[in-house]
C-alpha cells in the first residue's frame, strides 16, 4: 500500500480484501488511489478508501458538467445558430447591408449545417450582398483555452479553442497522400477548405514499403500548418486517414467558410469577413440552424469523452444563469455548476472546476462527491437520459475495448479519465443479484503506464458485476456461527 494511504472498509470484510489486494500492485505503488463504492438499493457502502481527499479527475469531471448542464438547461434545450441581416433586400435581391452569423455555443456546427443555411439565404432571395460576413460570439468570453492547459497541446483535436461559434469542432482535417514518383512532395489535402491556413509542407514520398514518419502541427498561434517526414509511395489514401488539426480564431473560420458556402449558392459577397459589435436581437433573421436536443448531445459528450462539447456547454450554463459564458474556475460556468452541486449535496469544498472537460490539471473533485451525484442522479426522472450518455463496458466510447468476456460487459455504465499520471473511473455497475452500485475510482501520481491503472479499474469493476451481497451476508453468517462454537 502506497505510503499515506488509508485500508479499505466497507460492509463485506472479505469483499475489501479482494478490493485491496487488487490495488496493492506494484504498478500503483508510488500513487495515491481513491475509491468509494455504494448501493443504490439501501444507501450502504460496500467499500472506501481515500473517500474524501481531492484528486485529479480527468475526462471525469464531464460527470460535473453533464450533470448540471442537464439540470440546468434542461433534456430538451437546443442551439439556435442565427443569421441576420443589417439592412433591407431590394426587389433585385441585393442586401444593403451585412450578414450577421451570431453563435449561440452548438460545439457540433458543421460545414454541412453551414450548406443548409445557405440554401435558406438563397431561398430568401437574396443574390447580392454590398457588405461582407459578420460574425457575433459574444455570447461567450474570448477566453479560447481552459485555464491551465498545457501550450503543447494546443494543436491536438482534444484542445481545440472554445467559442460560442464553432465549426467543425474548430479542426481542419489533414490528409497526406504520396506524389506520383520516390522523391517527390506528399500531396496535402485540407477540409473544409484549404484557404483559411496557410501550409508549409516539407514532407516527401519515400521507396515502397518505407516506414511513415509524418508528423503534422501547426505553428503556434498561428493559422501555418506544417507537415514533415515522409510517407511510402504505395501507402493506401485508406490506410492513411485525415488528422484533426486546431484553427486560430474559430469564429472567424465558421464566418470564412459561411463566405465560401453562400458563393457556392450563387450569392455574390462584396465586402469581406470580420467582426463586428454584437449584433441586435432584433434584427431579422434570414436563416436558422437548430441543434440536436440536449439529450442526444450527452451522449455525444460522455461516450467518445469530447472536450469542446464539455467546454461549450459549461459556458452555456454560465451564459444561461449570468447572461455571458465565462471560463475559468471563477467563470459564471463554473460557478453556476458549483451553485447547483451544493445545493444537492456535494461539498463543493473538496471540489474545484478549471474546466469542463478534465483537461485542466486545476480541476480537483473527491471519490464521495462523485458518489453523491451519481447517486443523486440516479433519483431523477432525467436518469435514463445520464446513464444512457456513459460508455458502455465492452460495447461502446471509451469502454469499447474494456472488460469484454467478463460479467461487467453490457453491464458497467461509466466514464473513462486519463491524463499524464490519471487514470479515473466513475459510473455504475450491476451485481450479479440486480443491485446498482455507483462507484468512483480515482488514482493519481502513479509513475507506471495508464493502461495498468485501467487494469487494475477492469478487475474491480468484474469483481463487483460478479458479486452477490445474498451470498456474502450468507458467508458471514456462517463465519460468525462458526466462531461463536468455537469460543
Amino acid at each position: 500500500m502506497a505510503r499515506g494511504q488509508e485500508a479499505g472498509r466497507g460492509s463485506d470484510p472479505a469483499l475489501a480484501r479482494a478490493i485491496d489486494a487488487a490495488l496493492n500492485v506494484p504498478a500503483l505503488a508510488m500513487g495515491f488511489q481513491g475509491v468509494l463504492i455504494q448501493s443504490l438499493t439501501d444507501g450502504s457502502t460496500l467499500y472506501e478508501r481515500n473517500a474524501d481527499p481531492v484528486f485529479l479527475p480527468a475526462s471525469n469531471n464531464k460527470l460535473l458538467t453533464s450533470a448540471a448542464t442537464l439540470a440546468i438547461l434542461g433534456p430538451n434545450y437546443v442551439y439556435r445558430t442565427r443569421l441576420f441581416r443589417t439592412g433591407p433586400i431590394t426587389r433585385g435581391g441585393t442586401l444593403q447591408g451585412e450578414l450577421v452569423l451570431r453563435g449561440a455555443g452548438d460545439p457540433l456546427l458543421s460545414p454541412r449545417d453551414l450548406d443548409e443555411i445557405a440554401r435558406q439565404v438563397a431561398r430568401a432571395g437574396i443574390r447580392r450582398v454590398t457588405g461582407g460576413v459578420r460574425f457575433d460570439d459574444s455570447l461567450f468570453d474570448r477566453q479560447r483555452l481552459g485555464e491551465g492547459w498545457s501550450w503543447d497541446d494546443e494543436p491536438y483535436y482534444y484542445s481545440a479553442q472554445i467559442s460560442a461559434l464553432n465549426l467543425n469542432e474548430n479542426l481542419v482535417s489533414v490528409q497526406v497522400l504520396p506524389g506520383r514518383r520516390v522523391g517527390e512532395h506528399a500531396r496535402v489535402l485540407i477540409g473544409p477548405t484549404d484557404k483559411y491556413t496557410a501550409l508549409v509542407n516539407t514532407a516527401l514520398t519515400g521507396p515502397p514499403k518505407s516506414k511513415p514518419s509524418l508528423v503534422i502541427g501547426r505553428v503556434r498561434g498561428r493559422n501555418i500548418l506544417t507537415v514533415s517526414g515522409s510517407l511510402p509511395i504505395d501507402v493506401a489514401a485508406k490506410d492513411n486517414r485525415s488528422v484533426g488539426v486546431t484553427i486560430e480564431n474559430p469564429s472567424r473560420f465558421a464566418a470564412f467558410v459561411l463566405a465560401e458556402r453562400l458563393r457556392r449558392q450563387g450569392v455574390a459577397i462584396a465586402g469581406g469577413v470580420r467582426e463586428g459589435a454584437p449584433i441586435s436581437p432584433e434584427a431579422p433573421v434570414v436563416a436558422e440552424h437548430v441543434s440536436v436536443p440536449l439529450s442526444a448531445l450527452l451522449r455525444r459528450l460522455n461516450k467518445p469523452s469530447d472536450n469542446l462539447i464539455a467546454e461549450c456547454l459549461l459556458k452555456t450554463v454560465g451564459a444561461a444563469c449570468r447572461g455571458q459564458g465565462t471560463g475559468g474556475a471563477d467563470g459564471t460556468g463554473a460557478q453556476a455548476a458549483r451553485d447547483w452541486l451544493a445545493r444537492i449535496g456535494l461539498d463543493v469544498s473538496r471540489l474545484r472546476m478549471a474546466d469542463g472537460s478534465g483537461l485542466s490539471r486545476r480541476n480537483y473533485v473527491s471519490p464521495r462527491n462523485l458518489v453523491r451525484l451519481l447517486v443523486y442522479l440516479h433519483t431523477l426522472p432525467t436518469f435514463p437520459i445520464f446513464y444512457n450518455s456513459l460508455p458502455i463496458a465492452g460495447a461502446d466510447g471509451t469502454l469499447r475495448r474494456r472488460l469484454r468476456g467478463t460479467a461487467a460487459a453490457g453491464n458497467c455504465h461509466a466514464k473513462t479519465g486519463s491524463l499524464a499520471h490519471v487514470s479515473s473511473l466513475s459510473g455504475y455497475v450491476t451485481t450479479r443479484d440486480g443491485e446498482m452500485l455507483a462507484f468512483s475510482i480515482l488514482m493519481n501520481n502513479h509513475l507506471a503506464p495508464n493502461r495498468d491503472c485501467a487494469a487494475v479499474q477492469d478487475k474491480i469493476v468484474a469483481l463487483l458485476a460478479s458479486y452477490s451481497r445474498k451470498s456474502a451476508l450468507h458467508s458471514n453468517r456462517m463465519n460468525r456461527i462458526s466462531q461463536d462454537l468455537q469460543d
